[in-house]
């Protein structure tokens, strides 16, 4: 009988099987070794001290928790039921398991946002949102953010936004000349889709304000050009459940993407491709003329070039007086190109279709901002005009508390850390307990929506929209984490929004024309739409779940 050696009968086994057959053993140990890593991980995290605080138990699963109840319908009202259920400081389950503390205690909240050394993007969201969008300055971490934000802060500066109103009002108007011609041509009053119209003024008015660009989408007859579709080629709209559930599953697992990434995210990856190809030549362009004009490779501070934000973050870069080390390489300047038309494109629009929407609903409020915008006497206000008109600032601000469109944004603890609460709460065993431990990888979710509506800051009416209340602002407010005093929504510490200027700037020159130019109405009963929980809160009809906000408009007389 002939023995053979262990090592012959590997080296026998190995030369029996194909290249095919080894590649799959070798992926598939892979694939193994990763799937038993990350849920080990999360078994460990499974033990968090999170586990201890009051919260739902049921209503989940084991490969989502609770995030599919969050992100499967009307999540922010999930949250207001736990909210009313377990306290303003609870836990809920997320992926495999992981706990996730959510609170609107303002005091934790400031520790959580200011502490961003801590409390950072959690690396899986961060992946995905890399891979679309860039390492821009709304998803970098550490140094790098800090780098980006210092370059790019002047060009946020007060100054600057004002300098940009003009770009605002040009849009404004020129979206005001369109839906005047659709009621010409309608018979007087025409139907329209608010946030369709919207949605083109402010990619028409970030890409001129943003980089001195023309998407010119803003017109009659549905033309675009191929950075406008790359653009909504990235960031379509028309996420189906499965979709976000392939997103999640492809952020958390990388390989899945790797192995099967399917269709939708192929198509993703060339918009992303044509994107960048478009976005490089602009910075290069706007780069080679500053240059150029100085005939240095340096220049000192505004000194020269144009005033959208790419030519000052790019003066500012090239700036005499900046470390080298602290310089952004052309494709860090890049990456802000996405950044800006996420930024200052879906967030605005949605913003001020929500103030629309609000408008629409309480005709003798849309009358009051009506009077007092009638009393300006130009169609091209200066941003301190705008400022000073105080009707127009309350509708602006009650809509950004009401409607927030980013309703919440999630940290992961990079350390352990101990979160100080305002006021104490029991936990599960009935112990009173005044702060909230926390182990590195945690995760914690900072509730703008909840916050923003909460009864215990707000009073019984946080619900409703009410200008007003701006005039007299609840002492509790004060006590808000907010780069915008008294408002959650802009976030606040090193990672507030840096474009907030910018926004409501954009906001207020939309709605003076829109409102001062015309009386509208919902086209359809307000409980045919509702709003889909998810990264940006937009109104969508029951019936179709297709996002828009139905008007009617009349020309004002």
């Amino acid at each position: 009988m002939t023995v053979i050696g262990r090592g012959e009968f590997v080296s026998s086994t190995l030369q029996s099987l194909s290249w095919a057959q080894l590649a799959l053993a070798a992926v598939s140990s892979y694939v193994a070794y990763q799937f038993v890593s990350e849920a080990y991980g999360y078994w460990r995290k499974s033990r968090s001290p999170l586990r201890h605080l009051p919260g739902p138990r049921t209503g989940g699963n084991f490969l989502f928790g609770h995030l599919r109840v969050m992100f499967g319908g009307e999540g922010n009202e999930v949250q207001r039921g736990w909210a009313k259920d377990y306290g303003e400081t609870f836990s809920i389950r997320g992926m495999l398991g992981k706990y996730q503390l959510i609170t609107t205690d303002t005091r934790a909240n400031t520790h959580i946002l200011f502490a961003s050394h801590v409390f950072q993007k959690p690396a899986g969201q961060r992946r995905g949102i890399v891979r679309f969008l860039g390492e821009g300055v709304l998803f970098t971490e550490g140094e790098q953010h800090r780098d980006q934000r210092r370059i790019l802060n002047p060009a946020f500066g007060f100054s600057h936004v004002r300098d940009m109103t003009d770009i605002f009002l040009d849009k404004s108007l020129q979206l005001r000349e369109i839906l005047t011609n659709k009621c010409i041509d309608a018979g007087g009053t025409a139907r329209i889709n608010a946030l369709d119209w919207l949605s083109k003024a402010t990619l028409d008015a970030i890409g001129k304000a943003g980089f001195d660009y023309e998407f010119g989408t803003l017109n009659e007859n549905g033309v675009t050009n191929e950075l406008a579709e790359a653009f909504e080629g990235v960031l379509r709209k028309d996420t189906t459940p499965w979709q976000q559930v392939r997103f999640l599953l492809n952020n958390q697992f990388p390989l899945i993407r790797a192995i099967a990434p399917g269709a939708r995210a192929r198509a993703s990856d060339y918009s992303k491709k044509k994107m960048d190809e478009i976005g490089m030549r602009i910075v290069q362009e706007k780069k080679a003329a500053i240059l150029a004009e100085m005939g240095s490779g340096r220049i000192e501070k505004k000194a020269v070039g144009g005033k959208d934000l790419i030519s000052l973050l790019l003066q500012a870069n090239l700036a005499a007086d900046l470390e080298p080390s602290q310089r952004l390489s052309d494709e860090e300047v890049l990456a802000q190109i996405p950044t800006f038309l996420v930024a200052g494109h879906e967030t605005t629009s949605n913003s001020t279709t929500w103030a629309m929407y609000s408008l629409a609903r309480y005709p003798e409020m849309q009358k009051k901002l009506r009077d007092e915008l009638q009393q300006v006497g130009t169609d091209r206000p200066t941003l301190d005009m705008l400022n000073a008109l105080p009707y127009l600032d309350q509708v602006s601000r009650e809509t950004l508390r009401l409607h927030t469109v980013v309703t919440q944004v999630t940290r992961e603890a990079v350390e352990d850390d101990v979160i100080p609460l305002g006021a104490p709460i029991r936990d599960r065993n009935g112990n009173l307990i005044s702060n909230i431990k926390v182990r590195k990888g945690d995760q914690v979710q900072v509730p703008i929506y909840l916050v923003n509506r909460s009864k215990a800051i707000w009073g019984p009416d946080a619900d409703e929209f009410r200008p007003e209340r701006w005039d007299n602002v609840p002492a509790e407010a004060s006590t808000i984490p907010g780069i915008t005093p008294n408002l959650m929504s802009f976030i606040g510490g090193p990672r507030s929004c840096i474009g907030h200027r910018f926004a409501v700037a954009e906001m207020k020159a939309l709605l003076f024309h829109i409102v001062r130019g015309f009386e509208f109405r919902l086209a359809v009963d307000p409980s045919e739409l509702w709003s889909r929980t998810g990264v940006i809160m937009r109104p969508q009809l029951r019936k179709d779940n297709s996002i828009q906000l139905p008007l009617y408009i009349t020309p004002v007389a």
